[in-house]
């Protein structure tokens, strides 16, 4: 494929806690004129300046392997970034971003090459985890079972002095009684990893009811995926 030629400042996704997997949306800016960031071409063909009313946004990889979902909405419209290494550019802010296309590693370096490096390495300094539950309850699935004795292996492994215990919900049932339900959960989880030694003064508990849903849906949807705790482990 041709190397996009018609970029200014690439909005580079890092998807860092994203880990968890959740959509956001990138409402993109008014287009302002900046100084494009140019690195050496990656062969002879030479990197064009693009003009100064576009923008370029790419899905990365997490530093822990995984990827995140974004929604890039300009004016005219939206589109998804669910795979990495795909990428949409904003021409114009009146109108919807261009359709997402694949970018082979040559042309994301070419472009985002310097501040892919000026990046701290996190390579194994984190991980998260999700913990699903039976619906209406705070008792994990049989599968989750399982991933919370690697959470806490995971957390003695890395010393870990942080660890965000987030829980979630679908939307069967009131906003008021989902936030209490996603409350449970995550104390819940909280509590599993106190009783397997992990120290509660590093655990940092927070709820967010049906209001972060991994899959979108309408009002009284049972979802298992966004019966959740997310575990940040730092």
């Amino acid at each position: 494929m041709k190397p996009w030629k018609n970029f200014l400042v690439a909005c580079i996704l890092l998807g860092l806690l994203t880990g968890c997997s959740v959509k956001q949306d990138l409402i993109a800016p008014s287009p302002v004129n900046r100084d494009p960031i140019i690195s050496p071409p990656a062969s002879r063909d030479p990197v064009i300046p693009p003009p100064a009313n576009q923008e370029l946004i790419i899905l990365l990889l997490d530093p822990d392997g995984k990827v995140g979902t974004i929604q890039v909405t300009t004016g005219g419209g939206s589109h998804v970034l669910d795979k990495p290494g795909y990428g949409t550019q904003v021409e114009d802010f009146s109108k919807s971003p261009t359709t997402p296309k694949p970018l082979d590693e040559s042309e994301i370096m070419s472009v985002f090459g310097p501040a892919l490096s000026s990046q701290p390495d996190l390579t194994g300094r984190f991980a998260s985890f999700l913990l699903h539950f039976e619906s209406d309850t705070s008792k994990l699935t049989h599968e989750s079972k399982k991933v919370l004795r690697e959470i806490v292996r995971t957390i003695k492994n890395l010393k870990s002095n942080e660890v965000y215990v987030v829980g979630h919900t679908d939307r069967v049932g009131t906003e008021e009684y989902n936030t209490k339900l996603s409350s449970r959960r995550a104390n819940f989880v909280r509590d599993q990893l106190v009783s397997n030694g992990v120290k509660s003064s590093t655990l940092f508990v927070s709820f967010h009811g049906e209001a972060m849903p991994v899959v979108k849906t309408q009002d009284e949807v049972a979802e298992p995926l966004n019966r959740r705790v997310e575990v940040i482990i730092r």
